[in-house]
């Protein structure tokens, strides 16, 4: 048990941090959040209904090319159809104080 509690490791004398591929984070940053619907949606697929205040697990990401006033952020968030599977996309409008429908 107590060699899992080392503080100090051993590192080789040819040990070269350099030569460790690095992961790069993708051009498109998109984030899992869980999603609780703001407004009622209905499925263009199926014709499902799905309630205001459903929680699905989402993701969400930065619309890069619009802003509103002053450099506000428009996010657009991707969830799918509790029926079909089909995915809905909505982002925020600013200038209504809501959100609009993008696909789905």
């Amino acid at each position: 048990m107590a060699e899992r509690k080392v503080v100090n490791k051993y590192l080789p004398a040819d040990f070269d941090p350099k030569k460790i591929p690095r992961l790069r984070k993708p051009k498109i940053h998109q984030k899992k959040i869980r999603f609780m619907l703001p407004v009622r949606a209905r499925c263009n697929n199926c014709g499902n209904y799905m309630s205001e205040g459903t929680k699905f697990n989402s993701r969400e990401e930065e619309v890069t090319d619009e802003t509103y006033l002053l450099g506000i952020q428009i996010y657009r968030f991707y969830f799918k159809c509790t029926n079909c599977s089909a995915e809905l996309t909505i982002k925020t409008d600013p200038m209504n104080c809501g959100y609009s429908r993008v696909t789905g």
